[in-house]
């Protein structure tokens, strides 16, 4: 590890983690029926312990961000609830600051609707409306929807042909698991309702832009100053590159070595480790530059 990494690490005050395959390992989204990675716990509290801010923000919003933190402090991760973000989080943020108090149609049942709400999100209920067209609609936001039936898509496209925007939480093709393939959701809904409406859509969770605006927000932080850290090029390290946050990742989910070796260099995460108890020894070293330097002197 060069001295100009460990220098760049040393100057980070917020971390933030991805969850499946960086600090957890299921066969479900955000963490559910997994266990905690080696290290994790442990990495954690020494961030803390540093004085740097922590955060996590998962993809999945099939569970609200509440629930999740709940269920990380179940497998042993010092996490608060107000710590864990979600793309649904990253969408409340937009949608106001574009839209403010303009209608919103949302799909993506208890990790989408009650965050949108929460955050003063003016939501469409499609019951009151004959049609996505006459809901007036000026978004569409797709999130982790497991009873996105016809008619749901049928009201949606309506809309969107009308004039809605349309926004996805997450378009990921799957995530990192233990045993098998977990599959995304959110992309394989939003890239039906473009081919029905010839119209494109815009990610608001990683690895966009408004995912990284969020997390140096939660983390009081400069895009310089944040440690990205995940186990997925596409998600994690390209929007740290991109975004100019330290691009982090750990090879215990989607990405292995051999796949690095045919990534350009201008895409190359900055920092590969093969597990968090080596960033940890990592960020001991660079620690180390931190401290102040000793004159010998005696009060």
């Amino acid at each position: 590890m060069t001295s100009e990494i460990l220098s760049r690490l040393a100057a980070v005050e917020g971390v933030m983690f991805d969850v499946d395959g960086c600090l957890v390992i299921s066969d479900g989204p955000a963490g559910q029926e997994g266990s905690a990675l080696p290290g994790a716990a442990e990495l954690i509290a020494q961030m803390r312990a540093s004085g740097r801010r922590v955060c996590v923000f998962t993809n999945g919003t099939a569970q609200p961000p509440a629930e999740i933190a709940a269920h990380l402090r179940h497998l042993g991760l010092g996490v608060a609830d107000e710590e864990v973000l979600t793309p649904a989080v990253a969408a409340a943020r937009t949608l106001r600051e574009r839209y403010g108090q303009q209608p919103v149609l949302a799909y993506g049942g208890g990790g989408v609707v009650p965050v949108l709400r929460a955050h003063g999100i003016n939501l469409i209920d499609p019951d009151e409306h004959r049609s996505g067209a006459a809901s007036g609609a000026v978004a569409v936001l797709v999130g982790w929807d497991t009873e996105f039936t016809k008619p749901k898509l049928q009201f949606a496209a309506e809309a969107i042909l009308a004039g809605a925007t349309l926004y996805c939480t997450s378009d990921a093709p799957a995530f990192a698991s233990k045993d098998r393939l977990n599959v995304g959701l959110s992309g394989f809904i939003v890239a039906g309702l473009s081919h029905v409406t010839g119209q494109p859509w815009t990610v608001l969770g990683k690895p966009s832009a408004f995912a990284l605006e969020t997390v140096c927000w939660a983390l009081g932080t400069t895009t310089e100053s944040t440690l990205v850290l995940g186990d997925d090029l596409y998600l994690e390290a390209s929007m740290a590159r991109r975004g100019g946050a330290v691009a982090g990742i750990v090879l215990t989910g989607m990405t292995t070595r051999e796949r690095l070796a045919d990534i350009p260099g201008d895409e190359m995460p900055e920092i590969v480790v093969e597990s968090m108890t080596e960033l940890a020894a990592l960020f001991t070293d660079a620690d180390e530059l931190r401290m102040p330097v000793s004159t010998g002197l005696k009060r």
